[in-house]
């Protein structure tokens, strides 16, 4: 059918362009006759246009009326103007600033240990007592002597200020006061160091002695306490989100053991950059959901890039060209596919944000993007 129809067409534009007779292109060739070939060349380019257009009409028209051509089958995607956001893939560590091996501070056997593992406790209460080894007595002994160093100075200062007595008698009994107190309070620090009290509230998470056992200072560990109210997430990040990632800034959280997934925010940003590993550190707020243990491992993904009002597509519908310039096709108001160059900003998962070349209003070929070509007539079969 398009052969006929394109051979009658050629028959009708040579008669209808044949008013004076052309020279034969042969004769001109043997004359030699250059300006009659570069007229005889305008001539038949100026049909051969008339031709194309012709025809390019005739393919339209059998394209737009062919009830029976057999065309590609598509589905368009509904583009839309909306939010959206990058993040970045890190691992976290579950800590808490009230993490505390408790040691012991004076040696002595272990007279009591007054809680277990588990218990909850409040700052101040009581937890370990050491034997004091007679320490307490020392101390009692001083008192006796700090109160009667004490009675002497002061009764020695009024007989100062009645100008009776000597000057000497005075200072002697001003120094044996002075030094009586710094003994007692020496006496004093030592003994409450055989006491342990909870520095602050929190849980006995281990206890790591046992009663009758010889402990020392600094050396013998007594129990851990953790406080679980005040965790947060210690992450890592590379220097070059430095920029992006601020205190607020939006995270997801997984604690993988746990299976539990949720919503956080920065609540702090390090400004120092380690030497080490080119990072710097970032804390994240946890949930109270599930209660967490130090030292859990965390993932966590922070946004360092958000766009409100940005308009993103599926990554496999795009193409690229030898250029390495980007493309995808959208279909005109005639159902007809057009590529269309676009460029690209980041990627989050297989959605990709467009910086250029696309609007909220333009159908994008989703389903048969690979397979179609420019100028084809395609057939939409979703609904938008």
């Amino acid at each position: 059918m398009k052969k006929k129809i394109f051979i009658s067409l050629i028959f009708s534009v040579l008669a209808a362009c044949g008013a004076p007779k052309t020279v034969d292109t042969n004769t001109l060739i043997e004359q030699e006759n250059i300006e009659g070939l570069r007229t005889r060349q305008a001539e038949l380019v100026k049909q051969n246009n008339i031709i194309k257009g012709e025809l390019n009409r005739v393919i339209d028209a059998i394209d737009r009326l062919d009830k029976n051509k057999k065309r590609s089958f598509v589905t368009v995607l509904s583009l839309k103007n909306q939010a959206f956001y990058h993040t970045v893939l890190l691992q976290g560590v579950v800590k808490t600033d009230q993490n505390m091996v408790l040691n012991a501070e004076f040696m002595g056997n272990v007279n009591a240990i007054n809680v277990k593992e588990g218990q909850q406790v409040e700052k101040g209460d009581l937890l370990v007592t050491i034997a004091d080894g007679g320490l307490k007595q020392n101390v009692a002994l001083q008192k006796v002597q700090l109160d009667l160093a004490k009675t002497l100075f002061e009764r020695q200062e009024r007989l100062w200020k009645q100008n009776i007595g000597s000057e000497m008698q005075y200072l002697q009994a001003k120094t044996s006061f002075e030094s009586q107190q710094k003994s007692y309070q020496q006496l004093q620090q030592q003994l409450n160091k055989s006491k342990l009290y909870a520095p602050f509230s929190g849980r006995i998470d281990d206890v790591m002695t046992e009663v009758g056992q010889l402990v020392s200072p600094g050396v013998s560990p007594l129990l851990r306490l953790v406080n679980l109210n005040r965790m947060y997430i210690e992450v890592d990040v590379p220097e070059s989100y430095y920029p992006n990632i601020e205190k607020g800034s939006n995270a997801t959280v997984e604690i993988p053991v746990l299976n539990h997934t949720f919503s956080s925010k920065v609540i702090h940003k390090g400004s120092h950059i380690s030497t080490g590993n080119r990072t710097f550190k970032v804390s994240v707020a946890v949930d109270n959901i599930h209660t967490l243990a130090p030292n859990l491992i965390a993932t966590v993904r922070l946004v360092d890039y958000q766009n409100p009002n940005a308009v993103i597509i599926p990554l496999e519908v795009i193409s690229e060209n030898f250029s390495g310039d980007q493309y995808v096709y959208v279909v005109d108001k005639t159902n007809k596919a057009r590529k269309r160059l676009i460029k690209t900003g980041k990627v989050e998962g297989n959605m990709v944000e467009i910086l250029e070349g696309l609007t909220g209003n333009d159908r994008v070929i989703g389903e048969g993007a690979r397979l179609v070509k420019e100028n084809e007539n395609v057939q939409i079969t979703n609904a938008l």
